[in-house]
């Protein structure tokens, strides 16, 4: 084991002055705040690096000493545990790297560096292109820490792959190689590659590889992105967003199948009352009202008219949507209760501020999510809500929230309950919860795509050969182990 200050001397070698601190402070504020996982073990070190060579002397130097390297590109407070390490580590930090270098409208696509969050990719609206986003991100969230984790966008019927909207991208595996997927592949340096009409929009390439797809979801384990290519999409000139009301998720969901499957419609998601009354509700107050005011569970649907024929666009889809509402005993509403659809649409496509939406109520929140399909999903829900009721959990408390994914051919499924975190007993409480929900939901088919807490050690415990095959994976890509070494028992 190599001293901390030894460490910090040899990184401040080849790194530019400020680069390196250890301070405590810094590194406190650094730490995973989820009071549910085990405390990971803190960083010795956090590194700033300025650009990308710097970044790959680092990764030079970790394979040199057998450091053990996590990653960051949000701003702290980090939530769900991506960062956290089992084994001692030094933390590179690129929350700072803020550049957009590359705007295409002709295209629909743009050149994003690690650090830029949702809020300053509003620099795409005066070019009349917006991009889909979570449900109200918070402010500090990278937009490449979303995508590359596969965090689900409110638009299901823009995505097309379960990798979108990841178009091209530079990575640094752990072994320290720089590379460059999809069309920026190829030949050609990306400046070389526009100036003959290339875009970097496809993520497939160089020639039959796919190695995004390594990174993505892999939680820092198998390589840094540096910059990523995102796939826009054009602003709305006009929009109409309606509400749809029911009194349980059986009403709902063979409307939304009928809607998604003609590709009606723009933003669509559904959210129990109290999940609605969490995400609408201000730190002033007033949960209660907004709670008792909305039906069981309310789902938004978003019309939108583009460049061309806008008014007409609304029309005929406004016209399609009333039908399949009709067929299913449903009614599009300008509001339900206290919350109006042009609300609910402006809160869920923009940044929440710093603190996340979930945890407005009560300090944080247990969150659980996973995919399934749509048809599916009340089953599942139903587990986690039952589990909650047999722990002492008041049933009502837990937030449900159910995003279809490309086109509706899955379904994100959160449910969420929130607790105090100085409160020793509930955060106990939340431990056993999300232990147990994990595991009845897995053997109910609940598939953990993004395996975070509990989920990590019981998706690899029910599919041992996958596990196996990600170590072969892991053992090409970052043979020495750097990257976060231990995680997932990697």
């Amino acid at each position: 084991m190599i001293p901390a200050s030894e460490v910090g001397e040899r990184l401040r070698s080849v790194l530019s002055d400020g680069a390196v601190t250890s301070d405590p402070g810094d590194i406190a504020a650094s730490a995973v705040a989820n009071p549910i996982v085990a405390p990971p073990a803190a960083p010795s070190h956090i590194v700033r690096p300025a650009r990308v060579a710097e970044l790959q002397e680092i990764m030079r130097l970790a394979n040199t000493l057998g450091l053990n390297v996590t990653v960051a590109s949000s701003r702290a407070p980090h939530l769900k545990g991506g960062v956290a390490a089992a084994e001692e580590n030094i933390l590179i930090d690129l929350s700072a790297w803020k550049q957009i270098p590359w705007i295409n409208r002709r295209n629909r696509v743009c050149l994003i560096e690690p650090g830029v969050t949702y809020g300053e990719l509003q620099t795409l609206q005066p070019q009349g292109m917006t991009v889909p986003m979570p449900l109200a991100p918070r402010s500090g969230k990278s937009v490449i820490a979303a995508v590359m984790d596969r965090e689900p966008s409110t638009w299901p019927n823009r995505q097309w792959d379960i990798s979108d909207p990841v178009a091209s991208t530079e990575l640094i595996f752990g072994n320290g190689h720089l590379f460059r997927t999809g069309a920026a592949g190829g030949p050609g340096t990306l400046e070389q590659q526009r100036a003959v009409g290339g875009a970097h929009k496809s993520p497939l390439g160089p020639s039959q590889t796919d190695f995004h797809r390594v990174v993505q979801g892999s939680q820092g384990t198998m390589g840094i992105a540096t910059w990523i290519t995102v796939r826009t999409e054009l602003k709305p000139s006009i929009e109409e967003p309606f509400l749809i009301g029911a009194g349980s998720l059986t009403a709902i969901i063979p409307y939304m199948y009928d809607v998604q499957r003609q590709w009606l419609g723009e933003q669509s998601f559904i959210l129990n009352r109290t999940a609605a009354a969490m995400l609408m509700t201000p730190k002033s107050g007033g949960f209660e009202a907004t709670f008792s005011s909305l039906p069981h569970y309310v789902c938004l649907q978003n019309i939108a008219g583009f460049e061309r024929m806008p008014k007409r666009r609304v029309e005929y889809q406004r016209t399609d949507i009333e039908s399949i509402a009709r067929k299913h005993k449903l009614t599009l509403t300008a509001s339900q209760g206290t919350v109006s659809g042009k609300a609910l649409l402006e809160v869920a496509t923009r940044p929440c501020g710093e603190t996340d939406w979930r945890h407005r109520l009560k300090g944080h929140c247990l969150c659980v999510f996973y995919l399934t399909t749509l048809d599916r999903a009340p089953g599942l829900v139903d587990i986690f809500i039952e589990l909650a009721g047999s722990l002492g959990i008041d049933r009502e408390s837990i937030g449900v929230y159910l995003q279809p994914v490309v086109q509706n051919h899955a379904c994100h499924v959160e449910v969420m309950c929130p607790f105090d975190p100085a409160a020793p007993e509930d955060v106990e409480l939340m431990r056993k919860l999300e232990g147990e929900a994990v595991k009845r939901l897995a053997a109910g088919g609940a598939f953990f795509s993004r395996p975070y807490g509990s989920a990590g050690d019981v998706v690899f415990q029910q599919n041992p050969m996958n596990y196996e095959v990600l170590k072969k994976i892991k053992g090409i890509f970052d043979p020495n182990r750097v990257l976060n070494r231990g995680k997932w028992g990697l």
